[in-house]
């Protein structure tokens, strides 16, 4: 059993590190991406704390216990953060953000440090230590710290996820769906841990193998979340959540002049070239199959056209899909299968869009388009 979660430790060891070799090697890397340096650098030390526990390394678990016994009143604050650094990031944003951290601060003052003065003295320097460790649980609150945290900042996640429309042609694609899957992990990795607290308090045993649980889910999802974004070229910080949000300006003659003739470009490109129908068609791919920057092109779409990227796209995907529902050609092809063949990643997605373009669903177009 020690050998495996040896293994499992030494993994996320190695491939933490990775992780953050990947976003340090970045270059001009913005605030969002060193928040997540950070980020994953509190959860290599707690990593190697639980490998110098296992192992039995004092100085290094003493060391990293520093920050692994708080490490749930860093990570939670670091992962609001986080996401607020993408989308409302401000003049002096890191300053004013300081406060989440006064929690930590203080239970490293009147609790981690006072610990360790203990572990070396003899007697106890602290004697309240003994009082709180025997009642107060410091892992429940820890964790419900952490569930709110994580909860405001999937509330804000999901709050603002209309500015995503403005970028990608669908709301779940790799991209932006990464900053999903980071903070549903983590929560998950969070509920874990609470249900071990929970299990003591009512059963009233004690182990000293329950953290390792919470840590070994914590490598999965880490390791889950690190692969998935070190494989995809904007994953860790897509270029449009790092452009400043600016007030629209009044557009030149010449310059409305060149955003008609983008205009036409673009849209003869939709017909003769189709790119909507490729599924995974994001802002950067049709920026450079129209040869200009994406933040020219999103200005086109927004500003000029009075547009997002997300309808835009899916506006042709439904015309494709009339269609193909009334062609005979594609008689054998189910309504799904269609749906597939138009650039959707998913029957839901484009029933869902389908029923709000036209009103009905695409089933029920069908049947009323043949009889």
């Amino acid at each position: 059993m020690k050998l495996a979660v040896d293994f499992i430790i030494i993994t996320g060891l190695v491939l933490n590190i990775i992780v953050i070799l990947g976003l340090i090697r970045v270059k001009n890397k913005a605030l969002p991406q060193k928040i997540l340096i950070v980020f994953w650098a509190f959860i290599l030390i707690t990593i190697i704390h639980f490998y110098a526990k296992l192992h039995d390394l004092e100085l290094l678990n003493i060391f990293t216990y520093i920050f692994q016994n708080g490490a749930r009143l860093l990570l939670a604050p670091l992962i609001y953060i986080y996401i607020k650094s993408i989308f409302l990031t401000n003049k002096n944003f890191i300053k004013k953000q300081l406060f989440h951290f006064i929690p930590f601060v203080i239970y490293l003052v009147l609790y981690i440090l006072p610990v360790i003065a203990n572990y070396f003295s003899e007697p106890n320097i602290f004697g309240y230590i003994t009082y709180v460790d025997l009642y107060f649980n410091q892992g429940l609150v820890h964790d419900a710290y952490s569930i709110c945290y994580m909860y405001v900042s999937l509330r804000l996640f999901y709050r603002i996820n209309e500015t995503l429309k403005h970028q990608y042609s669908f709301m779940s694609e790799k991209d932006f769906t990464w900053l999903k899957k980071f903070l549903w992990s983590f929560l998950m990795v969070v509920l874990v841990d609470l249900v071990l607290v929970f299990s003591k308090i009512i059963f009233g045993y004690i182990a000293s193998w329950d953290g390792f649980i919470t840590v070994i889910f914590l490598i999965v999802a880490m390791v889950y979340l690190g692969y998935y974004g070190l494989t995809q070229s904007t994953i860790f910080l897509p270029d449009f959540l790092v452009t400043e949000n600016k007030t629209k300006q009044n557009i030149s003659v010449k310059a409305q002049q060149e955003f008609d003739n983008l205009k036409m470009k673009l849209e003869l490109l939709m017909k003769e070239d189709k790119p909507y129908l490729f599924p995974e068609l994001t802002l950067r791919h049709l920026s450079e199959k129209m040869d200009i920057s994406e933040r020219k092109l999103s200005m086109l779409l927004n500003e000029n056209m009075h547009t997002s990227f997300y309808d835009f796209i899916n506006r042709y995907r439904i015309i494709e899909a009339k269609d193909k529902l009334t062609s005979t050609i594609f008689d054998k092809y189910s309504v799904a299968g269609i749906g597939f063949n138009c650039g959707f990643n998913s029957k839901s997605s484009f029933y869902r869009i389908f029923k709000n373009e036209t009103g009905i669903s695409p089933s029920v177009y069908k049947k009323t388009a043949i009889n």
